[in-house]
């Protein structure tokens, strides 16, 4: 199988936003999905937010989008992977190990701390593969949010 691994460009957008899209409509989140196409492009140009493709015998595969977060605790960064997302029918070919690999390779070379995602409670084959490539659940911390409607 022959796979390769791209940053995306805001070229890039268009493929970057359908594999996006195509992980909220796994996690069934159209309806808080409010990333525009533009936008995206946007903020990949802007380098807030980055970007990498994964492609399988040249076809879009997977994609996985994070960015750098800081700890005070440490005064180090945090890679933060916001999508992390193989299309179904190339799931159970080791392509989410690359895709965390080049993660594990892009925090190394930054000089970050941790990596740090999030996984819904009813994801257990995402949760179970998280955990088999040595992540582990935060027990400790517990995630607060508040609403742009309340500021």
């Amino acid at each position: 199988m022959n796979t390769q691994i791209r940053k995306n460009t805001p070229a890039d957008y268009e493929t970057a936003y359908t594999l996006t899209r195509e992980l909220m409509v796994y996690h069934n989140a159209l309806d808080i999905f409010t990333t525009t196409p533009e936008r995206l492009r946007e903020l990949i140009e802007s380098g807030m937010l980055h970007s990498f493709t994964l492609y399988c015998e040249g076809k879009p595969a997977g994609i996985m989008n994070f960015f750098f977060k800081l700890t005070t605790f440490t005064g180090r960064k945090i890679l933060y992977i916001e999508d992390l997302y193989v299309r179904e029918e190339y799931r159970g070919k080791g392509l989410g190990k690359i895709l965390l690999s080049k993660a594990k390779e892009i925090a190394d070379e930054n000089d970050c701390e941790q990596l740090e995602l999030k996984c819904a409670h009813w994801n257990k084959a995402s949760a179970h593969f998280y955990k088999a490539q040595g992540m582990k659940n935060e027990n400790e911390w517990i995630t607060f949010t508040l609403d742009k409607s309340l500021f």
